[in-house]
């Protein structure tokens, strides 16, 4: 048989994608971070980082290999039209991130990479944005206008996936729950291809996140959270693209209503990466820096200053992701308007930072009001100190000393 016949057993190919990839992963690793400290390839902790020990960051590497190898013996490419453009811009990024965390490589040499990766999947694959389905009154796109759009987006889901791997589990755990949650949905749609890519990077980062949970033996590195992002907005892509051309026959055509939805579900499920990283440009440029200068800004910096350790964090933003598709999902089986759905989801994503950030400040502020009360009291002691060592000396002064300053005194006057 050439090809799997995937008409009977195709949840059971998907459990083998998963379970497979996983199990690479899982074996791939240690030997990864048996090289990497016989090699010395470790990240070093600086003010940024939370880890304090040196720790191996080529974590990507096994991710890459478990997800290709899977998915080449399953033969996707004949059932995904693209799969070899998906596979050559995965690797030029797996090239870009594997130099960087060995070497570190400038940022717009790295945005370039993702640039490029982009326009290999949007033209050459046709992997793009061609319907917003309503979202501001807008559906079909012209040519150029989609592929333009498509092109920015990748590379800026990319780049959102590459900055918020900053916490033991966070980039790998939200990964996880986004290509779950589209497999599924593919997987109830029939998109077989697509759910069968989804399922088999979700099965690598499980096998990954063994090792990756605080405290992490190992980091993924730019080497996989390049991939991990870049795969993430092509399936966020491809999952609206499909979603616009829902037949009536499919089993989702009762939710998503004349193929609308879907672009809300899909910014549902990248919204965590995707909001912080645009906030955290935003702000960065408003004070004049280039939006790629390194700072404490983004949310997970603030869930650590309010005291939250890594696990929590991570459990924390997949809470909050978890929590944000539920609401698209409700919203979209209601029949909301696309526009008011996504500018719900956006007020939701805001409201919640605006209370961890409100929590942060507080905390914050104690912490400089401790300090202060802190040193007063040390400056007041010291004040004290030196008033009763003056007291001291002048109380115990010998009395030959007394007489002569009165002598001294007397003829003075």
């Amino acid at each position: 048989m050439k090809y799997f016949d995937l008409s009977q057993s195709v949840v059971y190919i998907y459990i083998a994608m998963f379970l497979l990839a996983m199990g690479i992963t899982i074996f791939s690793i240690p030997n990864i971070i048996f090289v990497a400290k016989k090699k010395r390839l470790l990240d070093k902790p600086d003010h940024r980082k939370k880890h304090v020990n040196v720790t191996p960051n080529l974590g990507g590497i096994g991710i890459f290999s478990a997800f290709i190898f899977v998915a080449s013996i399953f033969n996707v490419g004949f059932y995904f039209t693209g799969w070899n453009c998906i596979l050559g811009a995965s690797f030029l990024l797996f090239v870009t991130g594997l130099k960087d965390d060995l070497v570190a490589i400038d940022p717009y040499k790295k945005f370039l990479a993702q640039l490029v990766a982009a326009i290999i999947v949007v033209y050459l694959a046709g992997i793009r944005l061609e319907n917003l389905q309503g979202f501001l009154g807008i559906y079909e796109l012209p040519y150029l206008v989609s592929f333009l759009l498509s092109v920015v987006g990748i590379t800026f889901v990319t780049n959102a996936f590459n900055l918020i791997d900053g916490v033991d589990g966070l980039a790998g755990s939200l990964s996880m729950l986004l290509f779950t949650f589209l497999g599924v949905l593919f997987a109830i749609n029939k998109n077989i291809g697509s759910a069968m890519l989804c399922f088999t990077i979700a099965g690598a980062v499980a096998g990954f996140l063994r090792y990756n949970i605080a405290p992490a033996k190992i980091f993924m590195g730019d080497t996989g959270s390049l991939i991990l992002g870049f795969l993430a907005s092509v399936m966020a892509i491809s999952f609206v693209s499909k979603m616009s051309l829902l037949p009536a026959s499919s089993p989702l055509s009762g939710l998503f209503a004349g193929g609308k939805g879907g672009i809300v579900i899909a910014l549902a499920a990248i919204i965590v990466p995707v909001y912080d990283t645009f906030r955290v440009f935003t702000t960065r440029i408003l004070r004049g820096f280039s939006p790629f200068h390194a700072d404490r800004t983004h949310v997970h910096h603030v869930l650590l200053d309010i005291g939250l350790n890594a696990t929590q964090v991570a459990g924390t933003l997949v809470g909050v992701t978890a929590f944000l598709i539920a609401t698209a999902v409700g919203m979209v089986a209601l029949g909301w308007n696309v526009s008011i759905a996504i500018l719900v989801l956006v007020v939701c994503a805001t409201l919640l930072l605006y209370l961890a950030v409100k929590v942060r400040n507080q905390k914050l502020e104690k912490i400089r009001l401790a300090g202060l009360a802190k040193e007063n009291a040390k400056k007041e002691k010291l004040q004290k100190v030196s008033l009763d060592d003056y007291l001291s000396s002048t109380l115990t002064k010998p009395e030959e000393n007394y007489h002569d300053d009165q002598h001294v005194y007397s003829k003075v006057h």
